[in-house]
């Protein structure tokens, strides 16, 4: 329980029902009605889109393509919820999105659930939930093609089953599942799961069934451990380089300071203090009341932010957003710091008063959507270059010299070939000489100090920084299979 001077202003149960379903409903148009604006971004959502893209139209499930070669980088769940999506509603910016818009309504959903079962108090789970749902950062990944709000509902949707262990332990089993699917969702920091419940068991002196933890255990790890023997066994010394490429750039790689190595625990804890507003302070209350009263229930709230921080800390790369496994903690923590804070009726008409505006504003963003336009050069060359070649064509793609991965991405999510890809511009030269394509997409000042004065060429579109052209009197060579074209 929160304390007994806050069980003293429970509303009735069909008060907080209402609440809840007022909510809910907030929270799926919040969540649900902007994904139809903007486009896909090309280092993160426009690549998992292309992947489940493939997925669906060769219903090839265990090939997980980029480019026409292996995507080795991450596990294929995010991308397998897309493509059962893209088969019966098609391809589309916002089915690619729909995944994450769901899973962030279930987390909000979810919240509530857990807010209210480790307090004793519903009006502390549909505080969480209204915290949740509020939650600027949580709602902008939400509408995203991106893996962290999915990971976040897996890691919350464990947690749950967790707690419900303790009185029936057949949950545990759901748990286990759970961290297989976040762990099929975000490789390596789907161990988290797995670590979380050590911590727990160890901070809080759980007791649950050892049979039912070694099946958990095999349920959790079993699918991954399956998922990535097949691709050691498929591509073997390719799988460990690409592999190891990806976890020196994300993970284990070497820091520019080096000294920066050492200070992700600051660095994260300045992010959270900058972005976690108006709730930080209710937050760091409610850990402080968690800690002082030593209740097992809530208590569970503090191994979980501190797994989720310390993974995120000791890694390379610094982003916020992997904290979100965290939000929901955050919320429940917040709806404590809350009510321990204010009197009760503060809260309550508060709430009261703040959910009409709230209405309001939700119902302005599902008619007038933020529209976030990416792909704005490479949308229209995407269009421009699949017109102008035949299916089988690849298309050389060089801007500046720059590994564009991001542009690339979404030319292959919003077209139809597969790209050459010139990322080192020594290779340029011997890329027009022995072209492996006749079309090209190039930045236009590129084109113009290197292509135009020297080879004939005849210009297809042209969108803003990016030209595409076909090289003329030339044939391309052909070399090895389209594997090797990414």
């Amino acid at each position: 329980m929160i304390d007994n001077r806050t069980s003293r202003f429970l509303d009735p149960l069909s008060t907080n029902t209402r609440y809840f379903w007022i909510l809910a409903a907030l929270s799926a148009i919040l969540l649900l009605a902007p994904i139809r604006a903007g486009d896909l971004a090309g280092y993160d959502d426009a690549r998992y889109a292309l992947v489940a893209k493939h997925v669906a139209l060769t219903r090839h499930w265990l090939e997980i393509e980029s480019n026409g070669g292996p995507a080795l980088e991450h596990p294929p769940l995010f991308s397998w919820m897309q493509a059962a999506l893209f088969i019966p509603f098609g391809l589309s910016d916002p089915v690619a999105k729909l995944p994450s818009a769901l899973c962030g309504l279930g987390v909000i959903l979810l919240v509530a659930w857990l807010g209210r079962r480790i307090t004793d108090s519903p009006f502390a789970g549909v505080l969480a939930m209204f915290v949740m749902a509020t939650s600027i950062y949580f709602i902008k990944y939400a509408a995203r093609a991106m893996t962290d709000v999915p990971f976040t509902f897996f890691f919350l949707a464990a947690v749950c089953c967790w707690l419900l262990a303790e009185e029936e332990p057949q949950w545990l089993l759901a748990a286990g599942a759970f961290a297989a699917f976040a762990q099929l969702t975000r490789a390596l920091t789907g161990l988290s799961i797995p670590l979380f419940f050590a911590a727990d068991l160890m901070v809080n002196h759980r007791r649950l069934p050892s049979r039912y933890l070694i099946a958990a255990a095999a349920i959790a790890f079993a699918p991954p451990i399956a998922w990535y023997a097949q691709w050691i066994a498929h591509y073997g010394h390719r799988f460990f380089v690409e592999s190891t490429l990806y976890m020196n750039q994300e993970v284990t790689g070497e820091l520019s300071p080096a000294w920066r190595r050492y200070t992700g625990l600051f660095e994260y804890l300045w992010m959270i203090s900058k972005s976690y507003w108006p709730w930080l302070p209710a937050m760091v209350a409610g850990i402080a009341f968690v800690v002082r009263n030593k209740d097992p229930r809530t208590r569970v709230l503090i191994p979980w932010i501190a797994v989720v921080y310390v993974l995120c800390a000791i890694t390379k790369s610094r982003v916020l957003r992997y904290m979100l496994p965290a939000y929901p903690a955050f919320a429940i923590l917040s709806a404590i710091g809350l009510l321990w804070l204010l009197p009760d009726r503060y809260v309550r008409n508060g709430l009261r008063a703040l959910t009409p505006p709230l209405a309001l504003f939700v119902l302005w963003i599902a008619i007038h959507p933020p529209v976030a336009i990416h792909a704005v050069d490479t949308h229209p060359m995407a269009l421009e270059s699949t017109a102008a070649t035949t299916p089988g064509d690849l298309i050389t793609f060089y801007d500046a010299g720059a590994r564009r991965n991001d542009e690339m991405n979404e030319m292959l999510w919003y077209g139809d070939r597969y790209f050459v890809p010139v990322f080192d511009p020594g290779k340029l030269a011997g890329a027009l000489e022995k072209p492996r394509s006749q079309v090209f997409i190039m930045d236009v000042e590129t084109f113009q100090a290197q292509v135009e004065p020297r080879f004939p060429n005849q210009v297809i579109a042209r969108a803003g920084h990016l030209i595409c052209f076909r090289l003329l009197n030339s044939r391309p060579v052909l070399a090895g299979s389209r594997l090797g074209v990414r």
